[in-house]
């Protein structure tokens, strides 16, 4: 009988050499996971003796769950495509640069409030893409731009575009042969609610955490110092802290009583809007603004390799009324809190229109579609196609939308489809006739009995190193989700909280990504600093991950060691 540590090893390598082939060698991701597809598949058909029939059956149910995610993504690009063609995102960079003058209010309403909304609506970096453009046009260094359209974006992506990294992370990776005495539908709520609990706590202290950094790194020289750095956060830690601590209760509540799909973009709005209240009336703002050094004086790091002048060319313009501009989002975030109110009920009734297979090839393996629940389908296309109306854009920008929503989704698409059909076939090679457990299982044993009782710290970690490689959350949820779960049973704690922890670590991860770092250096224009950029965010990433991995041992052992 072959034991299950060189089951373990073996199934190792699929993963191993396609995340050695992404960091190495610099593969895209989903040539990097064709590879690993291939090494599961031989290993599926040969070590593990799996039925040829089976897993076909399982490679193709994954290439399908991944269709459910890649109709999420594509909803999300094409509906921020309409609102970028029309003009509706120039308005609303064009209504920032009119808001306060402080720099630090300025952050965090654009970390806290904006970056928050974007990553509801559409996930998948692009709220650092947005967001960095928007930091240099109000006159912040590029390199500080970058690195805080990154560092505010890491309490957000556990719930992504409309809750994509559980509702398709957690469904694709855990299905019924899996999840024992659950349903589907109600882990996907206990993970919302768990991982709410530890975002909500996080951005607490992020707001004071990013304006004590962008002081340290981009202050004055007296001000580069822990002590200089604090001094100049004191005056405007009740502002920081008042919209930090509004941004994780409203978060938390939505992700705990509602579900997935809406904490982002109701924490954002909320606190965008009293953010905005609270700076027009000097509320908990300090009297003195806070300002950069002379631009004169900034190093070459800060400016990224650009050049003071080029900084100033690009300027938004008002092109529609600023409520107009937001409209879209406002639909998108109503409908979704309407359809998900639980005194509703409307969440049993939009599942049960769905399409599928039963039985796919002929096994007992199957696929669905609710298309009235997925919110790609609906309400992310209806969204983007009534924005067009809205707008009344032209047929050539209607199509100019679409043609580069198509191009955004292509690479993501083929990533998400290999990632899943890979993962699905590891979790199916535990049907076999040669009885051995399956790769994820063997993997998860080996996990559990090396981390122990400690499971909960090291789980984080693994999230990060998912994202770290891969740029998303919901892969990092895909590959890993099945693992943690299983060592969780191993070590005799909560499935529950340790996925939770799992899926949060995928957003810590989300700053130190080597594709999201890269992503972000093209949209500002400071490509080749990745380094830079990648010194500065290390710091807040291990502090996340340990905050994470801290808190998550105090619910599975003190605060919740009942959860599922």
């Amino acid at each position: 009988m072959t034991s299950v540590a060189i089951l373990a090893l073996a199934a190792s390598v699929p993963i191993a050499v396609a995340f050695a082939l992404l960091v190495g060698l610099r593969w895209s991701a989903a040539r990097s996971m064709g590879v690993g597809w291939v090494i599961a598949t031989v290993l599926g058909l040969t070590l593990w003796r799996m039925e040829p029939t089976w897993w076909a059956a399982s490679a193709l149910t994954g290439a399908l769950e991944a269709m459910n995610i890649v109709l999420i993504v594509f909803g999300a690009i094409l509906l921020m495509n309409y609102l970028e063609v029309s003009g509706a995102i120039g308005t609303i960079r064009w209504y920032f640069r009119g808001i306060a003058r402080d720099r630090r209010v300025q952050l965090l309403l654009i970390g806290l409030g904006f970056e928050t909304i974007i990553e509801g609506v559409a996930g998948f970096g692009t709220p650092g893409a947005l967001a960095a453009p928007l930091f240099i046009g109000l006159g912040f260094p590029p390199l500080g731009a970058a690195v805080f359209g990154l560092f505010f974006n890491a309490p957000n992506p556990q719930f992504g575009a409309a809750g994509t990294p559980i509702i398709g992370g957690v469904e694709s990776g855990m299905g019924e042969s899996v999840l024992v005495g659950i349903d589907v539908v109600s882990f996907q709520q206990l993970v919302s609610a768990w991982s709410g609990v530890i975002t909500g706590l996080t951005f607490t202290f992020w707001g004071v955490l990013g304006v004590f950094l962008l002081i340290y790194w981009f202050g004055d020289e007296a001000e580069r110092s822990l002590r200089g750095a604090a001094r100049s956060t004191a005056p405007i830690a009740p502002f920081a802290l008042a919209l930090g601590v509004l941004a994780g209760v409203i978060q938390w509540a939505v992700a705990w009583f509602i579900g997935p799909a809406l904490p982002d973009i109701a924490a954002g709005f909320v606190v965008l809007g009293v953010g905005i209240v609270m700076a027009d009336r000097d509320v908990l703002v300090p009297e003195t603004a806070w300002e950069f050094p002379d631009r004169e004086t900034w190093s070459a790091t800060w400016l990224g390799g650009l050049s003071l002048t080029s900084m100033d060319t690009d300027e938004p313009t008002k092109e529609m009324p600023v409520w107009l501009a937001w409209t879209p989002y406002l639909v998108v975030g109503l409908f979704l809190l309407v359809t998900r109110w639980p005194t509703l009920d409307l969440v049993a009734t939009l599942q049960g229109f769905t399409v599928g297979i039963d039985s796919v090839l002929g096994t007992s393996q199957s696929w669905s579609l609710r298309y009235l629940y997925l919110p790609g389908t609906m309400p992310f296309i209806p969204v983007a196609i009534g924005t067009g109306l809205l707008y009344r854009l032209d047929s050539r920008e209607t199509l100019g939308a679409w043609m580069e929503s198509a191009r955004q989704i292509a690479p993501a698409a083929l990533t998400l489809i290999v990632a899943v059909s890979l993962t699905r076939i590891m979790i199916e090679s535990a049907t076999n006739p040669a009885e051995f457990v399956g790769m994820m299982e063997a993997l998860s044993i080996v996990l559990a009995q090396g981390a122990g009782g400690a499971l909960p710290f090291v789980s984080p970690w693994i999230g990060a190193l998912g994202t770290f490689v891969t740029g998303s959350n919901t892969t990092s949820d895909i590959l890993f989700n099945t693992l943690q779960y299983n060592a969780a049973a191993e070590v005799g704690i909560s499935k529950g909280l340790v996925v939770a922890i799992q899926n949060v670590g995928g957003g810590v991860g989300n700053m130190v990504s080597v594709l999201n770092i890269a992503a972000i250096c093209g949209v500002v224009g400071i490509t080749g600093r990745e380094g830079d950029i990648l010194r500065k965010v290390l710091v807040p990433t291990v502090i996340f991950a340990l905050f994470t991995g801290t808190v998550g041992m105090l619910l599975v052992y003190v605060v919740a060691p009942g959860v599922f």
